[in-house]
């Protein structure tokens, strides 16, 4: 077995005890076999379900418990509108020279605003763009001598889905997700799409999900492009607002043959400034495995999340 297959192997099983450590009534529900039972058989108090829950989570979200906004804000088929802005460090490392002294920084911002295609909330439908600003990447240069440093918008990310929630506490997401180039300096010149689905499971104790993406280059210049993405999820509600787990997004390009895995570590808090609810996250990545001649040797992410009402639904409604 290869290197990069045993620590992909390494960090599944790792996750799995992850599970088992910050989610065991989660771990048992499963165990239990409880998904395999009729989906809607058991009420789940954490899902909107009803057409007056649907009503206050579109319209007055901060109505909600600083609980609720927790439950919902990690729920990946909530009809919760939010606003995401995400500032994300990374230091690099490599073979390359100066390759240890890299650092780059970007900002990601990204509207949520789901449309529900049923009275309670249930199933919904999404448009997710996401809009990244790099101030600072470090790009080595065509002789492989040095890096040059960067300041640009990036590629526009999108993802169109559709998620259905049981009561059981299953989750599932099914879409396509794609690049959109912006042609700048840190474009990828190409428009690249691809399939993206999610399983979830959800209770009052926390969440656990597998997100696996993937995309190819469909148009542009460049060398093809064929990379897939495994988001992993972990999390347990610890009350009061406060979320705390583990959310590693493992990557693999299959063209050059190369993985890139983190092993993360996240902290979540929802707080709320006036009538904004608002979760702060805060959430380490330390890369074990990645491309040794320049890749990312370990990264900071601070993400602030504003719940809004859902004025796109509500228009239509």
């Amino acid at each position: 077995m290869s290197s990069a297959a045993k620590t992909a192997k390494t960090i599944s099983a790792s996750f799995v005890c992850i599970l088992f450590a910050v989610c065991p009534g989660l771990a048992q529900e499963l165990s239990q076999d409880r998904v395999s039972a009729a989906f809607n058989a058991v009420d789940n108090p954490v899902q909107i379900d009803t057409i007056s829950e649907l009503d206050e989570a579109t319209e007055d979200p901060d109505e909600l418990s600083t609980e609720e906004l927790a439950q919902q804000l990690n729920n990946p088929n909530s009809p919760l509108a939010s606003l995401t802005l995400q500032n994300i460090t990374t230091f690099y490392s490599g073979d390359l020279p100066d390759a240890d002294n890299q650092v780059g920084n970007t900002f990601l911002f990204q509207p949520v605003f789901p449309f529900p295609l049923t009275d309670d909330g249930t199933r919904n439908f999404y448009v997710r763009p996401g809009f990244s600003f790099a101030t600072d990447q470090p790009v080595p240069n065509s002789t492989g001598t040095g890096f040059t440093q960067e300041i640009s918008l990036g590629d526009v990310g999108f993802d169109v889905a559709v998620g259905q929630s049981f009561d059981s506490g299953l989750i599932v997401v099914g879409g396509i997700q794609g690049t959109i180039p912006t042609f700048t300096t840190l474009s990828g010149e190409q428009l690249r799409l691809g399939p993206e689905g999610l399983i979830a499971f959800l209770n009052k104790e926390g969440a656990i999900a597998a997100f696996p993406q993937h995309q190819w280059n469909v148009a542009g210049n460049g060398p093809d492009y064929s990379t897939s993405t495994l988001e992993l999820f972990a999390l347990k509600f610890l009350g009061n607002g406060w979320t705390a787990g583990t959310n590693p997004k493992i990557s693999y390009d299959w063209e050059a043959e190369q993985w890139t895995v983190p092993v993360n570590a996240t902290i979540r808090k929802v707080v709320k400034f006036g009538s904004v609810p608002t979760q702060l996250t805060a959430s380490f990545d330390y890369y074990v495995e990645k491309n040794d001649d320049f890749g990312p040797d370990f990264g900071v992410t601070f993400k602030i999340t504003p719940t809004v009402p859902n004025f796109i639904y509500n228009a239509f409604n």
